[in-house]
C-alpha cells in the first residue's frame, strides 16, 4: 500500500510540473517597461509582422520609398531536364521596388520596428502597366547581411566550370521572405530575386524554377547591393533621430 501511494505521489508531482511548464510556455511575459512580451513567432512571420499583429495597437505604420530598379526583358534560364513549371517566370520587363516599413504604437516611437520590403512587378502590356508578382519582407537586422552577401556574389561569379557534368550553380542569400542570388546554367549567369508565397515559409528549400522569379543580368548585382545599402542608410537615419 505504501509503495502504491509513493508511485501515485510521484505521478501526480510529474503531472503538476508538466502542467506548470505548459502554462509558462503559453502565458504572455511582460517586458521591464510593462509592455507585453513578444508572442511566439509563426514559422511564416517576420518579427515585424508579428509585432504588428500582437504588440502594436493602436498602430502607426509608415512606408518610405527607397529605390526602384528597372528590369529589362530577359529570357529565363533553361534548366537541364526541367520543364518550365512557373508561368510567372517570363521574359517581360518589370521593376523591383525597395521600400522601408516602420511601425510603432501610438505615442510610443521608442518601440518602433523596421523592415525592408521588396516588391516584384512585371509589365502587363504595351502601355507599360505593371502587374505585381509579390512582395517580401526582411527584418532590419538582416538588411546589412543581405548587402554583404550581394557584395560577395558580385566578386565571386565565375562564367564556367571545368566539370562538363555540372548543370546548375545556385548562389543565394535567404532570410525571412526574401531570396536573392545568382544562378549559372552552363556558361550563362543571371541574377535573380524571389519572394516567399504566404503559404510557403520554407521557400529557401525550393529550387529556383519552382517559385515566381525576377531575373536580371548578373552585372546588375551591384545595383541590387546599392539599393539594399540605401535601405540600411535610411534605417540608421531613423534610428539616430
Amino acid at each position: 500500500m505504501l509503495k502504491l501511494k509513493a508511485v501515485l505521489y510521484r505521478a501526480l508531482s510529474l503531472a503538476l510540473v508538466v502542467f506548470i511548464g505548459v502554462l509558462c510556455a503559453r502565458s504572455d511575459v511582460a517586458s521591464a517597461d510593462g509592455s507585453p512580451g513578444p508572442a511566439a513567432l509563426s514559422d511564416s512571420l517576420t518579427h515585424f509582422e508579428s509585432f504588428i499583429l500582437t504588440n502594436c495597437t493602436p498602430c502607426v505604420r509608415e512606408l518610405y520609398s527607397i529605390a526602384t530598379v528597372p528590369i529589362p526583358p530577359i529570357k529565363a534560364p533553361a534548366f537541364s531536364g526541367v520543364a518550365a513549371v512557373n508561368p510567372a517566370t517570363t521574359a517581360r520587363a518589370g521593376e523591383l521596388r525597395f521600400e522601408l516599413l516602420r511601425a510603432y504604437p501610438v505615442g510610443l516611437e521608442s518601440r518602433e520596428h523596421l523592415a525592408m520590403r521588396v516588391v516584384l512587378s512585371v509589365s502587363a502590356g504595351s502601355e507599360g502597366a505593371l502587374y505585381p508578382l509579390g512582395a517580401g519582407l526582411l527584418d532590419e537586422d538582416e538588411v546589412p547581411a543581405l548587402g554583404a552577401a550581394l557584395s560577395q556574389m558580385s566578386k565571386s561569379m565565375r562564367p564556367g566550370a571545368d566539370d562538363s557534368s555540372l548543370r546548375l550553380v545556385d548562389t543565394e542569400f535567404h532570410a525571412d521572405s526574401v531570396r536573392m542570388g545568382t544562378v549559372r546554367t552552363g556558361t550563362d549567369v543571371l541574377a535573380y530575386v524571389q519572394v516567399a508565397p504566404a503559404d510557403l515559409p520554407r521557400f529557401a528549400l525550393k529550387q529556383v524554377w519552382e517559385l515566381p522569379t525576377m531575373y536580371l543580368p548578373s552585372k546588375d548585382i551591384p545595383t541590387l547591393e546599392h539599393s539594399v545599402i540605401q535601405v540600411s542608410a535610411k534605417i540608421r537615419a531613423i534610428r539616430g533621430r
